[in-house]
Formats: structure tokens, C-alpha cells, sequence
């Protein structure tokens, strides 16, 4: 929950770069939406319910819990993955300010 605040909270630092915040899980479409409306966030929260296709795809579904491993993701215009950070149980988030670094990298801004 907490990075889903502080990415509401630094929209504009992503928007400044040129870059779009998007959230996904397992968790079923009215679940998603009364979690966005509970945050009030200010970018989409998409489902991957009920397959977890997607999860699975970038290699972040934890398939006994049906559930996605906390990650960032950074995926280029072209659709290729930039940069990939999996987060284990107990580490810290990723500062906004280090994935917008990322993405200055990249030429994106």
C-alpha cells in the first residue's frame, strides 16, 4: 500500500520524464477498484484475474498463493523490459526517485 501512496504522491515526478505508473495484480476487477478509490490514486490498477497471465509472464507469480511478488518494472516505448526489481519480504521500496533515475537513463526524458 505504501508504494502505491508514494507513486499518487510523486505522479508528477514520472509524468515530468514522460512516463506512465500502472499497478497490477491478481485481485479481481472490484477489488482493484475499491482499493484505487480507497488510495484515491491517480493512475490504473489493472486485474490479471483470474489466469494471472500476465503475473506469470514477468516471472513475478507466486503460484502456491496466486498472488504477485512486490516488483518494478520499467518497460521501454518499445515494449522491453529496462529495468526489473523484485522485492523481498522485509527489504525496502524502491525510491520514486531511483526509478526516475532509471528512466533519464533510458533517453526518456
Amino acid at each position: 500500500m505504501a508504494e502505491l501512496s508514494s507513486s499518487r504522491d510523486d505522479y508528477s515526478k514520472f509524468a515530468g520524464v514522460d512516463a506512465e505508473v500502472v499497478g497490477i495484480s491478481a485481485n479481481a476487477p472490484f477489488s482493484q477498484k475499491a482499493f484505487a478509490d480507497f488510495l484515491k490514486l491517480n493512475f490504473p490498477i489493472l486485474s490479471d484475474f483470474p489466469d494471472a497471465k500476465v503475473i506469470d509472464a514477468y516471472g513475478v507469480l507466486n503460484k502456491a498463493r496466486r498472488t504477485a511478488q512486490r516488483s518494478y518494472f520499467i518497460i521501454d516505448k518499445q515494449g522491453i523490459v529496462r529495468y526489473k526489481k523484485l522485492v523481498n519480504s522485509g527489504e525496502g521500496l524502491v525510491p520514486n526517485e531511483t526509478l526516475v533515475e532509471e528512466i533519464k537513463k533510458m533517453g526518456a526524458s
